[in-house]
This record gives C-alpha cells, structure tokens and sequence, in this order.
C-alpha cells in the first residue's frame, strides 16, 4: 500500500465524517456533497486495493 493509497482513505474517511456532521448541524446541501465526495474517494482506494492485489497475484505466480 503506497502513500498516495493511505492519503485518499484517509481523505475519504475525513470527507465523510465532516460531510456527515456539516448536514447535521449545517448546511444540508453542502454536507450531503462533502459526503458525496468522500465516498467517491473511498472507491478510488478500494479500486487501487484491488489493482494491487491483483498485481502482488501476478507476481507471485511467476
């Protein structure tokens, strides 16, 4: 798992959580897309979970 991987979980969990506590006590609009954009960061890391642990697959084969 490499930096950039550890940085978008991390920006994905933050985005949500703000996103999650701004609609609740804020501004809905904005919270809902502050969560939005969370979970579409969550998906880029599980796809580069995935693109990686189909690469260490691979390499392991030979």
């Amino acid at each position: 798992m490499n930096g950039g991987t550890i940085a978008l979980m991390i920006a994905g969990l933050v985005g949500f959580a703000g996103g999650a506590m701004i609609a609740a006590t804020g501004s809905r609009e904005v919270g809902i897309a502050m969560m939005v954009i969370g979970l579409v960061m969550q998906v880029l890391t599980l796809r580069q979970l995935k693109a990686a642990k189909k690469k260490e697959s691979s390499d392991a084969r030979g």
